[in-house]
Order: C-alpha cells, then sequence, then structure tokens
C-alpha cells in the first residue's frame, strides 16, 4: 500500500484546520478563531508554495498579513 504523500496530507491537513477556524467563528469562539484560521492559511500558503499557483499564493498572503495585522494590534 502506498503511503499518502506530504502534499496530500498538507492539503487535507488545511482543509480540516480551516473547517475548525470555521466553526470556531461560527460560534463566537474568540480569539481561538483567528489563531486557528491564521494557522489554516498559513498550511494554504504553504501549499500554494508547493503548487506554484499564484493565484492560491496571492489570496494567501493578503488572508495572512489580514490575521496578523489583526492579531498584534490586539495585543498591543
Amino acid at each position: 500500500m502506498k503511503l499518502p504523500s506530504l502534499e496530500f496530507i498538507l492539503e487535507w491537513s488545511a482543509t480540516f484546520v480551516l473547517l475548525v477556524g470555521v466553526a470556531l467563528t461560527s460560534y463566537n469562539f474568540y480569539p481561538y478563531n483567528v489563531y486557528v484560521s491564521l494557522l489554516a492559511n498559513v498550511l494554504w500558503l504553504w501549499l500554494g508554495f508547493v503548487w506554484k499557483k499564484w493565484s492560491l499564493i496571492v489570496v494567501e498572503i493578503v488572508v495572512v498579513a489580514m490575521y496578523l495585522a489583526g492579531t498584534i494590534k490586539s495585543l498591543i
């Protein structure tokens, strides 16, 4: 039996983490929803680089920057 590739594991891990972030947001578990969503989008950014998919990379850079800016602002 062939083991799943790192790319496959990364893709489904990022999807699962993002869905957890969405669930946390829908139940208003602030700030955990932000942290989990930030992690999920960093994983998707990494996957964008693996796939060399510029549309995904650009979207995720913007999303990660917004999450980071908001997180830093809330901590200050």
